[in-house]
Protein backbone atom coordinates (compact mmCIF):
# COMPACT_ATOMS: atom_id res chain seq x y z
CA UNK A 1 0.00 0.00 0.00
CA UNK A 2 1.28 3.46 -0.85
CA UNK A 3 0.23 6.99 0.06
CA UNK A 4 2.01 8.64 -2.87
CA UNK A 5 3.72 7.38 -6.04
CA UNK A 6 6.72 5.29 -5.04
CA UNK A 7 6.19 5.83 -1.29
CA UNK A 8 5.27 2.70 0.63
CA UNK A 9 3.06 2.35 3.69
CA UNK A 10 4.76 -0.71 5.19
CA UNK A 11 8.17 -1.71 6.54
CA UNK A 12 9.60 -4.12 3.99
CA UNK A 13 9.77 -7.84 4.76
CA UNK A 14 13.54 -7.72 4.23
CA UNK A 15 13.84 -5.09 6.95
CA UNK A 16 11.45 -6.60 9.48
CA UNK A 17 12.85 -10.09 8.93
CA UNK A 18 16.52 -9.19 9.42
CA UNK A 19 18.55 -10.40 12.40
CA UNK A 20 18.06 -8.77 15.79
CA UNK A 21 20.84 -6.48 16.99
CA UNK A 22 22.72 -7.76 20.03
CA UNK A 23 21.90 -4.65 22.08
CA UNK A 24 20.02 -1.37 22.09
CA UNK A 25 19.03 1.35 24.52
CA UNK A 26 15.26 0.66 24.42
CA UNK A 27 13.34 -2.47 23.45
CA UNK A 28 9.66 -1.89 22.68
CA UNK A 29 7.61 -5.09 22.77
CA UNK A 30 4.44 -5.21 20.67
CA UNK A 31 3.77 -4.30 17.05
CA UNK A 32 0.34 -2.72 17.44
CA UNK A 33 -0.55 0.95 17.54
CA UNK A 34 0.95 1.52 21.01
CA UNK A 35 4.28 -0.17 20.21
CA UNK A 36 4.73 1.33 16.77
CA UNK A 37 3.82 4.79 18.08
CA UNK A 38 6.32 4.38 20.94
CA UNK A 39 9.04 3.36 18.50
CA UNK A 40 8.27 6.34 16.26
CA UNK A 41 8.25 9.01 18.98
CA UNK A 42 11.37 7.58 20.65
CA UNK A 43 13.30 7.29 17.39
CA UNK A 44 12.17 10.72 16.26
CA UNK A 45 13.51 12.08 19.55
CA UNK A 46 16.91 10.55 18.89
CA UNK A 47 16.74 7.40 21.04
CA UNK A 48 18.24 4.07 20.01
CA UNK A 49 15.21 1.77 19.90
CA UNK A 50 14.28 -1.70 18.68
CA UNK A 51 10.64 -2.69 18.19
CA UNK A 52 10.01 -6.43 18.38
CA UNK A 53 6.78 -8.28 17.55
CA UNK A 54 6.12 -11.99 17.94
CA UNK A 55 4.09 -12.25 14.72
CA UNK A 56 3.33 -9.64 12.08
CA UNK A 57 2.81 -5.94 12.71
CA UNK A 58 -0.77 -4.86 13.42
CA UNK A 59 -2.06 -8.45 13.50
CA UNK A 60 -3.85 -8.37 16.85
CA UNK A 61 -6.08 -5.76 18.52
CA UNK A 62 -4.83 -2.73 16.60
CA UNK A 63 -5.60 -4.27 13.21
CA UNK A 64 -8.81 -6.13 14.08
CA UNK A 65 -10.86 -3.42 15.79
CA UNK A 66 -13.49 -1.25 14.12
CA UNK A 67 -11.26 1.83 13.98
CA UNK A 68 -13.49 4.09 16.07
CA UNK A 69 -12.11 6.92 18.11
CA UNK A 70 -14.33 7.97 20.98
CA UNK A 71 -14.75 11.24 22.81
CA UNK A 72 -17.97 10.49 24.63
CA UNK A 73 -17.50 8.44 27.79
CA UNK A 74 -18.47 4.87 26.90
CA UNK A 75 -19.98 1.85 28.59
CA UNK A 76 -16.64 0.13 29.23
CA UNK A 77 -15.41 3.17 31.19
CA UNK A 78 -18.26 3.01 33.72
CA UNK A 79 -17.88 0.99 36.92
CA UNK A 80 -21.62 0.58 37.48
CA UNK A 81 -21.51 2.66 40.66
CA UNK A 82 -22.79 5.81 38.95
CA UNK A 83 -21.02 8.77 37.41
CA UNK A 84 -20.80 10.57 40.77
CA UNK A 85 -18.72 7.75 42.30
CA UNK A 86 -16.37 7.83 39.30
CA UNK A 87 -16.51 11.59 38.85
CA UNK A 88 -12.83 12.49 39.15
CA UNK A 89 -11.64 9.61 36.98
CA UNK A 90 -14.29 10.16 34.30
CA UNK A 91 -13.63 13.89 34.20
CA UNK A 92 -9.90 13.24 33.75
CA UNK A 93 -10.59 10.70 30.98
CA UNK A 94 -12.93 13.11 29.20
CA UNK A 95 -10.20 15.77 29.19
CA UNK A 96 -7.72 13.21 27.90
CA UNK A 97 -10.13 12.42 25.06
CA UNK A 98 -9.79 15.98 23.86
CA UNK A 99 -6.00 15.73 23.91
CA UNK A 100 -6.20 12.45 22.00
CA UNK A 101 -8.53 14.06 19.47
CA UNK A 102 -5.99 16.80 18.81
CA UNK A 103 -3.28 14.18 18.16
CA UNK A 104 -5.54 12.34 15.73
CA UNK A 105 -6.46 15.53 13.85
CA UNK A 106 -2.79 16.14 12.96
CA UNK A 107 -1.55 12.55 12.81
CA UNK A 108 -1.92 11.95 9.09
CA UNK A 109 -0.01 15.15 8.39
CA UNK A 110 2.73 14.23 10.87
CA UNK A 111 3.16 10.73 9.49
CA UNK A 112 2.91 11.87 5.89
CA UNK A 113 0.17 9.52 4.77
CA UNK A 114 -3.57 9.01 4.66
CA UNK A 115 -5.04 7.33 7.74
CA UNK A 116 -8.59 7.56 6.36
CA UNK A 117 -9.62 9.76 9.28
CA UNK A 118 -13.27 10.78 9.06
CA UNK A 119 -14.88 13.14 11.56
CA UNK A 120 -18.48 12.01 11.28
CA UNK A 121 -19.92 12.94 14.65
CA UNK A 122 -21.45 10.30 16.88
CA UNK A 123 -24.68 9.34 18.63
CA UNK A 124 -24.81 7.42 21.92
CA UNK A 125 -28.29 6.02 22.43
CA UNK A 126 -30.42 5.04 25.44
CA UNK A 127 -33.41 2.70 25.60
CA UNK A 128 -34.36 2.87 29.30
CA UNK A 129 -34.94 5.67 31.80
CA UNK A 130 -31.84 4.59 33.74
CA UNK A 131 -29.69 4.68 30.61
CA UNK A 132 -31.04 8.13 29.76
CA UNK A 133 -30.17 9.31 33.26
CA UNK A 134 -26.59 8.08 32.74
CA UNK A 135 -26.41 9.98 29.45
CA UNK A 136 -27.54 13.19 31.17
CA UNK A 137 -25.07 12.74 34.05
CA UNK A 138 -22.32 11.92 31.61
CA UNK A 139 -23.17 14.96 29.48
CA UNK A 140 -22.52 17.21 32.49
CA UNK A 141 -19.05 15.73 32.96
CA UNK A 142 -18.25 15.96 29.26
CA UNK A 143 -19.39 19.59 29.22
CA UNK A 144 -17.14 20.39 32.18
CA UNK A 145 -14.23 18.75 30.38
CA UNK A 146 -14.82 20.83 27.27
CA UNK A 147 -16.31 18.10 25.06
CA UNK A 148 -19.22 19.34 23.01
CA UNK A 149 -22.18 17.00 23.52
CA UNK A 150 -25.94 17.51 23.64
CA UNK A 151 -28.81 15.35 24.90
CA UNK A 152 -31.56 14.92 22.30
CA UNK A 153 -34.89 13.13 22.63
CA UNK A 154 -38.47 12.93 21.43
CA UNK A 155 -39.47 14.46 18.13
CA UNK A 156 -36.14 16.26 17.77
CA UNK A 157 -34.23 12.98 17.81
CA UNK A 158 -36.60 11.54 15.20
CA UNK A 159 -36.15 14.59 12.99
CA UNK A 160 -32.35 14.69 13.24
CA UNK A 161 -31.75 10.93 13.09
CA UNK A 162 -34.75 9.31 11.37
CA UNK A 163 -32.78 6.10 10.90
CA UNK A 164 -32.76 5.47 14.68
CA UNK A 165 -35.49 3.35 16.26
CA UNK A 166 -38.51 5.35 17.49
CA UNK A 167 -38.36 3.19 20.62
CA UNK A 168 -35.21 4.94 21.84
CA UNK A 169 -35.77 7.36 24.72
CA UNK A 170 -32.93 9.66 23.80
CA UNK A 171 -29.32 10.04 22.71
CA UNK A 172 -26.31 12.29 23.11
CA UNK A 173 -24.61 13.72 20.05
CA UNK A 174 -20.92 14.64 19.81
CA UNK A 175 -19.78 16.33 16.57
CA UNK A 176 -16.10 15.45 17.05
CA UNK A 177 -16.23 11.64 16.97
CA UNK A 178 -15.27 9.52 14.00
CA UNK A 179 -13.06 6.73 12.78
CA UNK A 180 -9.82 5.90 11.03
CA UNK A 181 -8.54 2.89 9.10
CA UNK A 182 -7.04 0.42 11.60
CA UNK A 183 -5.24 -1.42 8.81
CA UNK A 184 -2.88 1.46 8.03
CA UNK A 185 -2.20 3.44 11.23
CA UNK A 186 0.23 1.12 13.04
CA UNK A 187 2.09 0.08 9.84
CA UNK A 188 2.64 3.73 8.94
CA UNK A 189 3.88 4.48 12.46
CA UNK A 190 6.32 1.55 12.10
CA UNK A 191 7.56 2.74 8.71
CA UNK A 192 8.20 6.25 9.98
CA UNK A 193 9.91 4.82 13.06
CA UNK A 194 12.26 2.82 10.82
CA UNK A 195 12.95 5.90 8.69
CA UNK A 196 13.97 7.70 11.89
CA UNK A 197 16.45 4.96 12.77
CA UNK A 198 14.38 2.46 14.77
CA UNK A 199 15.02 -1.25 14.31
CA UNK A 200 11.73 -3.04 13.52
CA UNK A 201 11.72 -6.83 13.76
CA UNK A 202 8.89 -9.35 13.47
CA UNK A 203 8.70 -13.03 14.47
CA UNK A 204 10.67 -12.32 17.65
CA UNK A 205 8.48 -13.66 20.45
CA UNK A 206 9.64 -12.80 23.97
CA UNK A 207 10.25 -15.95 26.04
CA UNK A 208 11.96 -14.53 29.12
CA UNK A 209 13.43 -11.29 30.44
CA UNK A 210 16.48 -11.25 32.69
CA UNK A 211 16.76 -8.31 35.07
CA UNK A 212 20.35 -7.39 35.90
CA UNK A 213 21.16 -5.80 39.24
CA UNK A 214 23.68 -3.48 37.65
CA UNK A 215 22.33 -0.06 36.69
CA UNK A 216 24.82 0.29 33.85
CA UNK A 217 24.07 0.16 30.15
CA UNK A 218 22.58 -3.34 30.33
CA UNK A 219 19.68 -3.65 32.76
CA UNK A 220 17.78 -6.32 30.81
CA UNK A 221 18.38 -9.24 28.50
CA UNK A 222 15.27 -9.95 26.47
CA UNK A 223 15.30 -13.55 25.25
CA UNK A 224 13.29 -13.99 22.04
CA UNK A 225 12.69 -16.70 19.51
CA UNK A 226 15.00 -14.74 17.21
CA UNK A 227 17.79 -14.53 19.80
CA UNK A 228 18.65 -12.38 22.83
CA UNK A 229 18.91 -8.62 22.89
CA UNK A 230 20.40 -6.54 25.73
CA UNK A 231 18.70 -3.27 26.64
CA UNK A 232 18.87 -0.50 29.18
CA UNK A 233 15.09 -0.02 29.07
CA UNK A 234 12.05 -2.09 28.05
CA UNK A 235 8.58 -0.79 27.11
CA UNK A 236 5.66 -3.22 27.43
CA UNK A 237 3.19 -2.46 24.63
CA UNK A 238 1.87 -6.01 24.41
CA UNK A 239 -1.77 -5.03 24.90
CA UNK A 240 -3.87 -8.03 25.87
CA UNK A 241 -0.66 -9.91 26.69
CA UNK A 242 0.97 -7.05 28.62
CA UNK A 243 0.39 -8.84 31.91
CA UNK A 244 2.29 -11.92 30.75
CA UNK A 245 5.24 -9.79 29.68
CA UNK A 246 5.30 -7.79 32.93
CA UNK A 247 5.12 -11.04 34.90
CA UNK A 248 8.51 -11.97 33.45
CA UNK A 249 10.07 -9.20 35.55
CA UNK A 250 7.89 -9.76 38.62
CA UNK A 251 5.22 -7.12 38.04
CA UNK A 252 1.54 -8.01 38.29
CA UNK A 253 -0.40 -5.63 36.05
CA UNK A 254 -4.14 -5.18 36.77
CA UNK A 255 -5.09 -6.24 33.23
CA UNK A 256 -7.28 -8.88 31.64
CA UNK A 257 -8.18 -9.58 28.04
CA UNK A 258 -11.24 -10.63 26.12
CA UNK A 259 -11.79 -11.75 22.56
CA UNK A 260 -14.35 -9.74 20.63
CA UNK A 261 -16.28 -9.78 17.38
CA UNK A 262 -16.41 -7.38 14.46
CA UNK A 263 -18.91 -7.82 11.62
CA UNK A 264 -19.11 -6.15 8.21
CA UNK A 265 -22.08 -6.16 5.85
CA UNK A 266 -22.75 -5.82 2.17
CA UNK A 267 -22.90 -2.23 0.87
CA UNK A 268 -26.17 -0.35 0.78
CA UNK A 269 -27.10 3.17 -0.31
CA UNK A 270 -26.00 5.75 2.28
CA UNK A 271 -28.24 5.57 5.34
CA UNK A 272 -26.39 7.61 7.97
CA UNK A 273 -23.06 9.34 8.58
CA UNK A 274 -22.50 9.53 12.36
CA UNK A 275 -21.03 6.70 14.40
CA UNK A 276 -23.61 5.08 16.71
CA UNK A 277 -22.92 3.68 20.17
CA UNK A 278 -25.11 2.38 22.99
CA UNK A 279 -24.71 3.40 26.63
CA UNK A 280 -26.14 0.17 28.04
CA UNK A 281 -25.55 -2.56 25.44
CA UNK A 282 -22.46 -3.52 23.47
CA UNK A 283 -22.68 -1.72 20.13
CA UNK A 284 -20.60 0.44 17.84
CA UNK A 285 -21.99 0.97 14.37
CA UNK A 286 -20.85 2.99 11.39
CA UNK A 287 -21.40 3.14 7.65
CA UNK A 288 -18.09 3.39 5.82
CA UNK A 289 -17.17 5.46 2.80
CA UNK A 290 -17.72 2.37 0.62
CA UNK A 291 -21.24 2.05 2.12
CA UNK A 292 -20.73 -1.16 4.08
CA UNK A 293 -21.74 -1.23 7.76
CA UNK A 294 -19.21 -2.18 10.44
CA UNK A 295 -20.89 -3.61 13.54
CA UNK A 296 -18.89 -4.09 16.72
CA UNK A 297 -18.96 -3.16 20.37
CA UNK A 298 -17.11 -5.93 22.13
CA UNK A 299 -19.31 -9.00 21.89
CA UNK A 300 -17.11 -11.81 23.27
CA UNK A 301 -15.51 -14.80 21.59
CA UNK A 302 -14.33 -18.07 23.14
CA UNK A 303 -10.77 -18.04 24.43
CA UNK A 304 -7.94 -19.78 22.62
CA UNK A 305 -4.30 -20.29 23.66
CA UNK A 306 -1.49 -18.92 21.53
CA UNK A 307 -0.64 -19.41 18.73
CA UNK A 308 -4.32 -20.01 17.89
CA UNK A 309 -6.57 -17.05 17.25
CA UNK A 310 -9.81 -16.41 19.09
CA UNK A 311 -12.60 -18.17 17.16
CA UNK A 312 -15.81 -16.47 16.10
CA UNK A 313 -19.12 -17.39 17.73
CA UNK A 314 -22.58 -17.49 16.19
CA UNK A 315 -24.07 -16.42 19.52
CA UNK A 316 -22.04 -13.22 19.58
CA UNK A 317 -22.34 -12.46 15.88
CA UNK A 318 -26.12 -12.87 16.05
CA UNK A 319 -26.39 -10.96 19.33
CA UNK A 320 -24.32 -8.06 18.06
CA UNK A 321 -26.30 -7.71 14.83
CA UNK A 322 -29.59 -8.03 16.74
CA UNK A 323 -28.66 -5.02 18.88
CA UNK A 324 -27.73 -3.10 15.73
CA UNK A 325 -31.10 -3.86 14.16
CA UNK A 326 -32.96 -2.86 17.32
CA UNK A 327 -31.22 0.54 17.20
CA UNK A 328 -31.32 1.01 13.40
CA UNK A 329 -34.30 -1.00 12.07
CA UNK A 330 -33.31 -0.29 8.47
CA UNK A 331 -30.50 -2.84 8.82
CA UNK A 332 -32.95 -5.76 9.13
CA UNK A 333 -32.47 -7.06 5.59
CA UNK A 334 -28.78 -6.16 5.20
CA UNK A 335 -26.57 -9.24 4.92
CA UNK A 336 -23.45 -9.77 7.01
CA UNK A 337 -20.66 -10.90 4.68
CA UNK A 338 -17.71 -11.22 7.09
CA UNK A 339 -17.12 -11.64 10.79
CA UNK A 340 -13.78 -11.86 12.52
CA UNK A 341 -12.32 -11.90 16.00
CA UNK A 342 -10.04 -9.44 17.70
CA UNK A 343 -8.96 -8.94 21.28
CA UNK A 344 -9.22 -6.10 23.80
CA UNK A 345 -7.44 -5.40 27.07
CA UNK A 346 -9.24 -4.18 30.18
CA UNK A 347 -7.83 -2.91 33.46
CA UNK A 348 -9.48 -3.94 36.70
CA UNK A 349 -9.65 -0.37 38.00
CA UNK A 350 -10.58 1.24 34.64
CA UNK A 351 -7.33 3.26 34.48
CA UNK A 352 -4.56 2.83 31.90
CA UNK A 353 -1.12 1.46 32.74
CA UNK A 354 1.44 4.02 31.58
CA UNK A 355 4.87 4.97 32.90
CA UNK A 356 7.93 3.41 34.52
CA UNK A 357 7.95 0.85 37.31
CA UNK A 358 9.47 1.87 40.62
CA UNK A 359 9.94 -1.76 41.60
CA UNK A 360 11.80 -2.60 38.37
CA UNK A 361 13.51 0.60 37.16
CA UNK A 362 13.82 0.76 33.41
CA UNK A 363 10.68 -1.31 32.78
CA UNK A 364 7.88 0.80 31.26
CA UNK A 365 4.39 0.09 29.95
CA UNK A 366 1.85 1.74 27.65
CA UNK A 367 -1.48 -0.08 27.93
CA UNK A 368 -5.00 1.36 27.58
CA UNK A 369 -8.45 -0.18 27.24
CA UNK A 370 -9.50 2.43 24.66
CA UNK A 371 -6.24 1.73 22.92
CA UNK A 372 -7.01 2.85 19.40
CA UNK A 373 -8.13 6.29 20.60
CA UNK A 374 -5.57 6.87 23.35
CA UNK A 375 -2.40 5.01 22.32
CA UNK A 376 -0.96 7.77 20.09
CA UNK A 377 -1.34 10.28 22.93
CA UNK A 378 -0.01 8.02 25.69
CA UNK A 379 2.90 6.83 23.52
CA UNK A 380 3.91 10.40 22.76
CA UNK A 381 3.68 11.40 26.43
CA UNK A 382 5.65 8.36 27.62
CA UNK A 383 8.32 8.91 24.95
CA UNK A 384 8.67 12.52 26.09
CA UNK A 385 9.11 11.36 29.68
CA UNK A 386 11.72 8.77 28.69
CA UNK A 387 13.63 11.22 26.51
CA UNK A 388 13.57 14.13 28.97
CA UNK A 389 12.34 13.05 32.43
CA UNK A 390 12.90 16.42 34.09
CA UNK A 391 10.94 18.34 31.46
CA UNK A 392 7.93 16.01 31.11
CA UNK A 393 4.88 15.98 33.37
CA UNK A 394 4.56 12.87 35.56
CA UNK A 395 1.70 10.47 35.00
CA UNK A 396 -1.08 10.23 37.61
CA UNK A 397 -0.45 7.69 40.36
CA UNK A 398 -3.50 5.72 39.24
CA UNK A 399 -1.60 4.84 36.01
CA UNK A 400 1.18 3.17 38.00
CA UNK A 401 2.60 -0.19 36.93
CA UNK A 402 3.17 -1.03 40.59
CA UNK A 403 -0.38 -0.57 41.87
CA UNK A 404 -0.90 -4.32 42.11
CA UNK A 405 1.01 -6.85 44.27
CA UNK A 406 4.33 -8.10 42.91
CA UNK A 407 5.13 -11.66 41.91
CA UNK A 408 7.74 -12.55 44.56
CA UNK A 409 9.84 -15.07 42.65
CA UNK A 410 8.76 -14.82 39.03
CA UNK A 411 11.56 -12.88 37.41
CA UNK A 412 15.00 -13.98 36.23
CA UNK A 413 17.56 -11.83 37.97
CA UNK A 414 21.31 -11.85 37.46
CA UNK A 415 24.20 -9.93 38.98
Amino acid sequence: MTDAPGRQHWVSAETSGAALPSSTDIVVVGGGIAGTAMAYYLAKGGAEVALIERGELNREASGTNAGSFHLQLAIHQLSGQGTEADRDRLLAEARLSLEAFEVWRELGKELGGSLDVHLTGGWMVAETPEQLRILRDKHELEERAGIETEVVGGDELGARAPYLSPGLLGATYCPMEGHANPLVVAPLYALRAAENGAVVRTHADVRAIEVHRSTGSRRFTVHTGAGPIDAHRVVDCAGAWAGELAGMVGIRLPVRSEGLHVNVTEPRPPMFTPMIQHIGRRLTLKQTENNTFIIGGGWPTPTAPQPKRYPTSWRSAAGNTAVAVSVVPGLADVRVVRTWSGVIVFTDDFSPVVGESVRVPGFHACVSSTGFTFSPLFARQLAEQMLSPSAASPFPQRYSLDRGPAFPTNRMEQT
